[in-house]
Protein backbone atom coordinates (compact mmCIF):
# COMPACT_ATOMS: atom_id res chain seq x y z
CA UNK A 1 0.00 0.00 0.00
CA UNK A 2 2.68 2.49 1.10
CA UNK A 3 4.63 1.61 -2.24
CA UNK A 4 1.42 2.32 -4.27
CA UNK A 5 1.28 5.84 -2.54
CA UNK A 6 5.21 6.37 -3.31
CA UNK A 7 4.67 5.49 -6.51
CA UNK A 8 1.73 7.66 -7.22
CA UNK A 9 3.41 11.21 -5.88
CA UNK A 10 6.68 10.11 -7.64
CA UNK A 11 4.59 10.12 -10.74
CA UNK A 12 2.86 13.12 -10.12
CA UNK A 13 6.03 15.06 -9.53
CA UNK A 14 7.52 13.63 -12.59
CA UNK A 15 4.75 14.80 -14.59
CA UNK A 16 4.72 18.79 -13.02
CA UNK A 17 8.51 19.03 -13.76
CA UNK A 18 7.89 18.32 -17.42
CA UNK A 19 4.97 20.79 -17.55
CA UNK A 20 7.06 23.20 -16.17
CA UNK A 21 9.95 22.44 -18.17
CA UNK A 22 7.59 22.85 -21.35
CA UNK A 23 6.45 26.00 -19.62
CA UNK A 24 9.82 27.51 -19.76
CA UNK A 25 11.59 26.36 -23.23
CA UNK A 26 8.23 28.40 -24.91
CA UNK A 27 10.08 31.66 -25.22
CA UNK A 28 13.21 29.84 -26.61
CA UNK A 29 11.57 28.14 -28.66
CA UNK A 30 9.61 30.91 -30.30
CA UNK A 31 12.57 32.84 -30.16
CA UNK A 32 14.48 30.40 -32.59
CA UNK A 33 11.67 30.10 -35.06
CA UNK A 34 11.32 33.89 -35.41
CA UNK A 35 15.04 33.39 -36.17
CA UNK A 36 14.77 31.04 -38.33
CA UNK A 37 16.77 27.88 -36.87
CA UNK A 38 16.09 25.15 -34.51
CA UNK A 39 13.15 23.84 -36.60
CA UNK A 40 14.90 20.94 -38.83
CA UNK A 41 16.93 17.69 -37.45
CA UNK A 42 20.68 17.86 -38.28
CA UNK A 43 21.04 16.08 -41.41
CA UNK A 44 23.89 12.61 -41.13
CA UNK A 45 25.53 11.50 -38.60
CA UNK A 46 28.53 13.52 -36.65
CA UNK A 47 32.01 12.52 -37.70
CA UNK A 48 32.57 10.71 -34.14
CA UNK A 49 29.27 8.80 -35.22
CA UNK A 50 30.97 8.15 -38.59
CA UNK A 51 34.37 6.92 -37.59
CA UNK A 52 32.24 4.52 -34.54
CA UNK A 53 30.43 2.54 -37.01
CA UNK A 54 33.91 2.30 -39.89
CA UNK A 55 35.48 0.85 -36.28
CA UNK A 56 32.44 -1.83 -35.58
CA UNK A 57 32.24 -2.55 -38.81
CA UNK A 58 36.06 -3.55 -39.14
CA UNK A 59 35.34 -5.32 -35.46
CA UNK A 60 32.81 -7.43 -37.28
CA UNK A 61 34.51 -8.09 -40.38
CA UNK A 62 37.57 -9.00 -38.36
CA UNK A 63 35.28 -11.60 -36.02
CA UNK A 64 33.14 -13.25 -39.20
CA UNK A 65 37.08 -13.99 -40.71
CA UNK A 66 37.66 -15.67 -37.22
CA UNK A 67 34.91 -18.07 -37.04
CA UNK A 68 35.32 -18.76 -40.78
CA UNK A 69 38.70 -19.90 -39.82
CA UNK A 70 37.98 -22.10 -36.64
CA UNK A 71 34.87 -23.68 -38.70
CA UNK A 72 37.86 -24.57 -41.19
CA UNK A 73 39.72 -25.88 -38.76
CA UNK A 74 36.52 -27.91 -36.98
CA UNK A 75 35.94 -29.41 -40.10
CA UNK A 76 39.30 -30.44 -41.22
CA UNK A 77 39.94 -32.12 -37.24
CA UNK A 78 36.45 -33.88 -37.91
CA UNK A 79 37.66 -35.01 -41.19
CA UNK A 80 40.80 -36.16 -40.69
CA UNK A 81 40.13 -37.92 -37.56
CA UNK A 82 37.46 -39.80 -39.55
CA UNK A 83 40.48 -41.01 -42.15
CA UNK A 84 42.88 -42.20 -39.26
CA UNK A 85 39.47 -43.77 -37.19
CA UNK A 86 40.21 -41.78 -34.05
CA UNK A 87 40.76 -38.42 -32.42
CA UNK A 88 44.30 -36.05 -34.64
CA UNK A 89 46.24 -33.46 -32.10
CA UNK A 90 43.64 -30.66 -31.98
CA UNK A 91 45.44 -27.30 -33.30
CA UNK A 92 46.40 -25.17 -30.56
CA UNK A 93 45.65 -21.70 -31.99
CA UNK A 94 41.50 -22.47 -31.37
CA UNK A 95 40.04 -21.30 -28.48
CA UNK A 96 40.01 -23.32 -25.19
CA UNK A 97 36.19 -24.12 -25.42
CA UNK A 98 36.44 -25.24 -29.44
CA UNK A 99 39.74 -27.73 -28.06
CA UNK A 100 37.86 -29.16 -25.01
CA UNK A 101 34.96 -29.95 -26.97
CA UNK A 102 36.97 -31.05 -29.91
CA UNK A 103 38.32 -33.92 -28.30
CA UNK A 104 35.31 -35.30 -26.95
CA UNK A 105 33.17 -35.67 -30.23
CA UNK A 106 32.02 -39.31 -31.00
CA UNK A 107 32.67 -40.53 -34.61
CA UNK A 108 28.72 -40.19 -35.43
CA UNK A 109 29.25 -36.61 -34.32
CA UNK A 110 32.39 -35.82 -36.43
CA UNK A 111 30.40 -37.19 -39.56
CA UNK A 112 27.70 -34.87 -38.88
CA UNK A 113 30.17 -32.15 -38.62
CA UNK A 114 31.81 -33.18 -42.34
CA UNK A 115 28.43 -33.52 -43.76
CA UNK A 116 27.22 -30.09 -42.63
CA UNK A 117 27.98 -26.95 -44.28
CA UNK A 118 30.54 -24.31 -43.30
CA UNK A 119 28.46 -22.04 -41.94
CA UNK A 120 26.12 -24.13 -39.98
CA UNK A 121 29.22 -25.69 -38.62
CA UNK A 122 30.69 -21.62 -37.82
CA UNK A 123 26.59 -20.96 -36.62
CA UNK A 124 26.84 -24.20 -34.13
CA UNK A 125 30.79 -23.37 -32.79
CA UNK A 126 29.42 -19.65 -32.37
CA UNK A 127 26.54 -20.73 -30.42
CA UNK A 128 23.86 -19.57 -32.73
CA UNK A 129 21.78 -22.57 -33.45
CA UNK A 130 22.60 -26.14 -32.80
CA UNK A 131 23.44 -28.87 -35.83
CA UNK A 132 21.19 -32.23 -35.02
CA UNK A 133 23.01 -34.62 -33.69
CA UNK A 134 26.02 -32.72 -32.41
CA UNK A 135 26.68 -31.42 -28.67
CA UNK A 136 26.65 -27.96 -28.38
CA UNK A 137 30.71 -26.07 -27.49
CA UNK A 138 31.18 -27.17 -23.84
CA UNK A 139 34.00 -28.81 -21.95
CA UNK A 140 33.63 -32.48 -22.89
CA UNK A 141 35.90 -35.85 -21.46
CA UNK A 142 38.34 -36.59 -24.24
CA UNK A 143 36.77 -39.61 -25.96
CA UNK A 144 38.08 -42.87 -27.19
CA UNK A 145 36.80 -44.19 -30.64
CA UNK A 146 36.51 -47.89 -30.29
CA UNK A 147 37.26 -49.08 -34.23
CA UNK A 148 34.07 -50.67 -35.56
CA UNK A 149 34.26 -54.04 -37.30
CA UNK A 150 34.92 -53.62 -40.91
CA UNK A 151 32.46 -56.76 -41.43
CA UNK A 152 29.29 -57.75 -39.69
CA UNK A 153 28.52 -61.97 -40.18
CA UNK A 154 24.93 -61.41 -41.26
CA UNK A 155 24.44 -65.23 -41.67
CA UNK A 156 22.28 -66.96 -39.07
CA UNK A 157 24.07 -68.79 -36.53
CA UNK A 158 23.09 -72.65 -37.91
CA UNK A 159 24.97 -72.02 -41.41
CA UNK A 160 27.91 -71.47 -39.24
CA UNK A 161 27.76 -75.17 -37.70
CA UNK A 162 29.02 -77.90 -39.84
CA UNK A 163 26.41 -79.92 -41.30
CA UNK A 164 25.79 -82.44 -43.56
CA UNK A 165 23.55 -81.28 -46.87
CA UNK A 166 20.26 -83.54 -45.51
CA UNK A 167 20.16 -81.93 -42.06
CA UNK A 168 20.44 -78.50 -44.06
CA UNK A 169 17.63 -79.76 -45.99
CA UNK A 170 15.70 -80.79 -43.36
CA UNK A 171 16.52 -77.43 -41.06
CA UNK A 172 15.07 -75.36 -43.88
CA UNK A 173 12.19 -77.25 -44.94
CA UNK A 174 11.17 -77.26 -41.11
CA UNK A 175 11.45 -73.14 -40.80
Amino acid sequence: MLKNILSAIGTALRGAVALVRGVLSIPGRLAGALLGGGGAPPTGDSPLVQDLARQVAKADAEAQHNYKRIADAIWHWCADSLIAAGPVAVPTWLPRSIKQWLAGLTPREAERLVSADKTAIQAHARGLYPLAGVRKVQRLEPATWAPEPIWNDPSPSFIKETRSVPELRALLRDA
